[in-house]
């Protein structure tokens, strides 16, 4: 009888000042049968305590790492991911190790549900007790429960269905949300397509952010009782940060909430769950608990500091920018002049040039001479789009040794960089691939390129754009007319064309110049240096672009537009909740209106109002409301000028019909687009509805 080919599966370890702990675990999976052919790598982070070169001695077989620094979880655990050939990756904890046959029944688990991106063991405390390993994903309906004590009263279907602490015994196979990441099985094919762990977590909710990932992509994640790992649990992070350890943990939960969900649902999370911890210390000390009590106590403090926190890096971020505005335009220029700029923007920055970027394929054929252009983009995670992009610029008419690329990659979540980079090994291009170490925002990426370019233009495109062949040609010819900044064509991709006319869609279309869109957009070095480039207090894509054009037109610089200068904009698909969450990203557009007020007032709708369409929105919802209240007539007479406005002055897409089915989704997205901008106009005192 043939033999029975064993799957191979990588368990990834990584390790910190805890050698005996590790030890234990990595023997675990040689010294019993786990059902598979396993292969150890081990990252260590920088032990004190001789932890690599014991399991060097004492497992032969592993391959250990031992890293100078620590890397902190997330980024190490990566290391280790890029190393793996195998179509699983068990990540696992040092101090866990699984009982016999745990990663064979993973794997097999893994085979039977093939749309799994990861599955998690039941994880067993050494006393034999259960460790609640899986969880729904943060949101308010789950706060709001613990806010109002509530959680008691659900029925225990429901609770169990949503795997809610304390309502299930973790006895039996299912799809949940996430799972702790102390042990967790991950198919390649998933890591691929998701991306590996998010790097801006030192550690903590590291797995949680990847989980959600996976389902957004369309895996699922799924827990697997049969397959048994004892865990200790926080052997490193007690050692690391001691009683900061809660507060790190709170902090990340928050950091990823806040990046998945608009402001206010953020502020609303972090109060109902110190609402929900102030309810469990006051139960706790009505029941004479004492530690119990501290315990919720701590937790509150814990939600409530992440907000202060984040309110004190906001302030820092402010104070620097104000701090770079405000020194003179000849030490930025002295700054951008050493080295080309690029060794100075690295270290204000936090980022890094990437291993295989620094010599950018090609310099050596153009025979070193400067290129004339510099293209700088800041990509995010969309490493297929920030290929695509590449591709055509190599298309370019102009010829790749008259202009270079400069790529930041603001943190992606995913494997961006090291796609940029292996593209950079063939590719014909200039090309330097910078990779931030925290996400910092597109205005930052953008200040970033442009600095570590060398060339005396400069010309921004976005990485969801793909420029037509003669772009740069064309854009640099109109540059030479004078002392310009030269705005592009930029229309929908033509196979996009039907898309884009759907209902909430989105796209950009620039057919003049009023705005600057950084998707199609030609500077002289100069004038960047002169204006300080994009002002960062625009944390997102919302106006810095704007901004950053009227600052270089009021020192007397010309605009220009250049219809042959072509980009085609990507087509978002159709949608009224995307596009609902995408209004929070213009909660900054105040600012543009208060450091340039003459000229920030000329580009809104109305006096005061961001669209035309917002004070004929204001005047719906208050018909609306008179409406409901009994006052018929004067209600309708209220509602019809917005409706006259949204059909005929700007419907939300052609087609009769269409436009009067989008009318309520219309007026639902210009009422959000106002609260946004009241928020805004608080934050920045600038009013801007």
């Amino acid at each position: 009888m043939r033999a029975r080919t064993l799957p191979r599966v990588d368990v990834g370890m990584v390790t910190w000042n805890g050698a005996e702990l590790a030890l234990r675990a990595a023997r675990s999976l040689f010294e019993s049968d786990q059902g598979c052919d396993i292969g150890l790598l081990v990252y260590d982070n920088g032990s004190t305590d001789g932890t690599p070169e014991l399991l060097r001695a004492a497992l032969p077989r592993a391959e250990v790492i031992a890293g100078g620094e620590n890397l902190g979880f997330s980024r190490a655990m990566n290391v280790l991911i890029a190393k793996s050939g195998a179509p699983f990756f068990f990540a696992l904890n040092s101090d866990a190790w699984p009982e016999a046959g745990a990663v064979g029944r993973l794997v097999d688990a893994a085979e039977r549900h093939p749309r799994a991106a990861a599955i998690a063991p039941l994880l067993l405390r050494p006393d034999g007790s259960v460790e609640h390993s899986t969880h729904p994903f943060p949101s308010l309906r789950i706060a709001a429960l613990d806010a109002l004590g509530l959680r008691g009263a659900l029925p225990k279907a429901l609770a169990r269905a949503w795997c809610l602490e304390g309502t299930w015994a973790h006895d039996e196979a299912r799809e949940v949300d996430w799972a702790v990441g102390a042990a967790l099985l991950m198919r390649r094919a998933a890591l691929d397509e998701v991306g590996y762990l998010e790097e801006r977590f030192f550690m903590y909710a590291e797995d949680l952010e990847w989980c959600w990932r996976a389902h957004r992509r369309g895996w699922e994640v799924r827990f697997e009782p049969s397959a048994v790992v004892r865990h200790v649990g926080n052997a490193s992070g007690a050692r690391r940060f001691g009683a900061e350890r809660m507060n790190l943990e709170t902090a990340n939960l928050h950091s990823f909430y806040r990046a998945e969900h608009s402001g206010a649902a953020s502020v609303a999370y972090r109060v109902l769950s110190a609402a929900g911890c102030l309810l469990g210390e006051r139960r706790a000390r009505r029941n004479l608990e004492d530690e119990e009590a501290a315990h919720w106590h701590r937790q509150a403090k814990a939600h409530l500091a992440t907000a202060r926190a984040a309110r004190a890096a906001r302030a820092a971020r402010t104070e620097r920018t104000a701090g770079a505005a405000a020194a003179p335009s000849e030490t930025r220029a002295r700054d951008v002049a050493v080295s080309h700029a690029w060794e100075a923007a690295l270290r204000e920055y936090g980022a890094e040039l990437l291993p295989g970027a620094e010599r950018p394929a090609g310099e050596d054929r153009h025979g070193g001479a400067p290129p004339l252009v510099t293209v700088a983009v800041s990509t995010r995670g969309r490493s297929a789009m920030a290929l695509r992009l590449l591709e055509s610029l190599e298309r370019q008419t102009i010829g790749c040794g008259s202009f270079e690329v400069v790529v930041v990659d603001d943190c992606s979540p995913d494997r961006t960089s090291e796609e940029i980079v292996r593209f950079a090994t063939s590719t014909s291009l200039r090309l330097k691939v910078i990779r931030s170490l925290a996400r910092r925002g597109p205005a930052a990426g953008r200040n970033l390129a442009w600095r570590a370019g060398s060339g005396p233009l400069v010309a921004f495109t976005d990485d969801d754009c793909v420029p037509d062949p003669r772009w740069l040609a064309e854009g640099v010819r109109a540059m030479s007319r004078g002392d310009l900044v030269v705005v592009g064509r930029t229309e929908p991709r033509p196979e996009q064309a039907a898309l884009a006319s759907l209902p909430f869609s989105r796209t950009v279309r620039v057919d003049g110049v009023r705005f600057f869109e950084t998707c199609n957009v030609f500077y002289r070095r100069a004038d960047l240096e002169a204006a300080g480039g994009f002002d960062e207090r625009f944390s997102r894509p919302s106006g810095e672009d704007t901004e950053l054009a009227l600052s270089v037109l009021e020192s007397g610089v010309q605009a220009a537009f250049c219809a042959d200068a072509l980009v085609h904009h990507e087509v978002w698909p159709p949608g009224l909740g995307p596009v609902l969450h995408q209004t929070w990203r213009w909660i900054d557009l105040p600012l543009l209106v208060r450091r340039h007020p003459a000229s920030g007032r000329e580009l809104l709708g109305r006096p005061h109002f961001w669209k035309e369409s917002h004070p004929y929105a204001l005047g719906a919802l208050a018909g609306t409301v008179l409406a409901m209240s009994g006052h018929e007539r004067v209600g309708v007479a209220a509602v019809i000028p917005w409706i006259y406005f949204r059909l005929v002055r700007d419907p939300p897409c052609p087609g009769p019909r269409r436009r009067v089915v989008a009318l309520p989704g219309a007026l639902v997205l210009d009422l959000c687009e106002v609260g946004v901008m009241a928020v805004g106009s608080m934050k920045h005192r600038t009013l801007v509805l």
